[in-house]
């Protein structure tokens, strides 16, 4: 488990196991954070804060000229644009154990204890990106109430990424609310094993690539209104942009011992505070991890809207 993380951490210490459970775990319980972009440089020393803010590059345009005969070519240097992403989350989880060694005779509580944590705050950072939703420049609404509206609406997710010239071979991908993939696996042709080429897919709930298009459920989709109305989303991974940095390790000699441990799944760092509260008289640990995330290209991102 070790090679997983960097820098390497203490296994002897109980929390410290604890955290590199909660990291190996972590990213079975995201989609959409592990679809889009990263902006997450690791070099062990860039260090970032809550609040600051990073410009990430984005590639500048390009435009085809004609070569007349007898004149040289126009080269071209494109201006690449930049897109702001403010360090604006900063989430973590504070846990005080008074008797370690009851947690070190009851591995499963470990296990316990690391589940939990990464359920929670794997919610956190796909939460926070379904909620960019509201800068989205094309909603698209989804009918699920019969086999033929479903056809008609993925047609206009495809229509949407075909019009936006978002090339065949980038990936594409839907993240669902419930009651749509619900629907889904009641219609043969989205969940028949022979499609899917998964005789267990329906025990899995698998749902069929569609139009190019990977399905994913997500019961995190955000929803306004009444009616509800429930806002999914479609995209490319450059639809969006969650960028992270390591945090300041300012409390090593200071009576706690800290590290940063980068999930090699996802890219994501997280910080692991450990010490002895002598106000608690336990033992308390807290990993934390501070992020940020934006539209990167409306273009590649749309809004998929349903009731």
């Amino acid at each position: 488990m070790g090679d997983n993380f960097t820098p390497t951490t203490n296994a002897v210490a109980i929390p410290t196991i604890i955290a590199q459970e909660v990291i190996r775990l972590f990213p079975g319980y995201m989609n959409l954070a592990k679809f889009v972009s990263k902006d997450t440089d690791w070099t062990g020393q860039d260090f970032a804060s809550y609040g600051d803010t990073l410009d990430i590059v984005k590639p500048g345009s390009l435009t085809v000229k004609t070569k007349t005969p007898g004149t040289a070519m126009t080269t071209q240097s494109p201006d690449a644009s930049k897109v702001s992403v403010s360090l604006n989350q900063h989430k973590y989880i504070d846990v005080l154990q008074e008797d370690i060694t009851k947690l070190l005779q009851k591995p499963d509580m470990q296990q316990a204890y690391a589940q939990n944590m990464a359920i929670k705050l794997a919610e956190e950072v796909e939460t926070y990106l379904f909620s960019l939703h509201p800068n989205l420049t094309k909603t698209i609404s989804f009918d699920h109430t019969s086999a033929t509206t479903i056809e008609t609406s993925f047609l206009a997710i495809r229509s949407a990424f075909a019009r936006n010239k978002v090339p065949q071979v980038m990936q594409k991908a839907a993240f669902l609310e419930t009651s749509i993939i619900d629907k889904l696996l009641t219609i043969e042709k989205y969940s028949r094993g022979d499609y899917i080429g998964n005789t267990e897919a329906v025990n899995l709930g698998a749902i069929r690539r569609i139009y190019n298009i990977n399905i994913f459920e997500s019961q995190l989709v955000p929803s306004t209104g009444s009616p509800v109305a429930y806002h999914s989303l479609a995209m490319t991974p450059y639809g969006m942009v969650l960028a992270n940095r390591p945090m300041p390790l300012d409390g090593n000699g200071k009576g706690v011992r800290q590290t940063n441990m980068r999930d090699p799944a996802t890219g994501l760092t997280f910080r692991l505070t450990e010490g002895y509260s002598h106000g608690d008289l336990g033992s308390r640990f807290t990993i934390d991890l501070v992020y940020g995330a934006s539209i990167c290209d409306t273009t590649q991102v749309y809004e998929v809207e349903s009731t």
